[in-house]
């Protein structure tokens, strides 16, 4: 997903299962059983969706989801977009170079990850998350696939291992 904030979406917890469910993006208190029609934020109510219908929180998720739309038609990977753009809005910390940024895009192994739809899906909840950092460390806890993803991630865009 773009790298947006994008509080509507809502936060990250793990349901019994173990598995990535998203909060309700609105109340942000119960699990978010639907999802917006416009913009895929979860809700859990429709007192919550009434809220949230029309709202310019609403308006900038669909932007943002039909960025990720295009992209994808474009051949984009969702993960890689907007990385290393650079634009300053954010502060994420983190930045990838242009060469990490091209391991990435070349990367078979990446490519064949990105595939699986679970994977995706968990990338997006991390990504819609308000607390990204706390969203990736509870994936990366709970969620085997997506730790061994990260870590070829990490391996792909660091070949020579951690920067010192």
């Amino acid at each position: 997903s773009a790298s947006l904030g994008r509080p509507c979406r809502g936060s990250v917890a793990p349901a019994d299962g173990g598995e990535m469910v998203a909060k309700c993006g609105i109340c942000n208190e119960a699990d978010g059983r639907y999802k917006c029609p416009q913009c895929r934020t979860a809700y859990c109510s429709v007192t919550c969706f009434k809220s949230h219908k029309g709202s310019a929180a609403c308006a900038e998720a669909r932007e943002a989801l039909l960025r990720q739309r295009e992209a994808a038609e474009a051949g984009q990977s969702p993960l890689l977009q907007g990385l290393g753009s650079g634009d300053g809005k954010e502060d994420e910390g983190y930045r990838v170079t242009p060469d990490q940024l091209d391991r990435m895009v070349e990367s078979k192994r990446l490519q064949e990850w990105l595939r699986d739809p679970m994977l995706r899906e968990v990338i997006e909840l991390v990504d819609a998350s308000g607390d990204r950092e706390r969203a990736l460390d509870t994936a990366v806890g709970s969620n085997e696939q997506f730790s061994e993803f990260v870590r070829v991630l990490a391996e792909t865009i660091n070949p020579e291992g951690a920067p010192t």
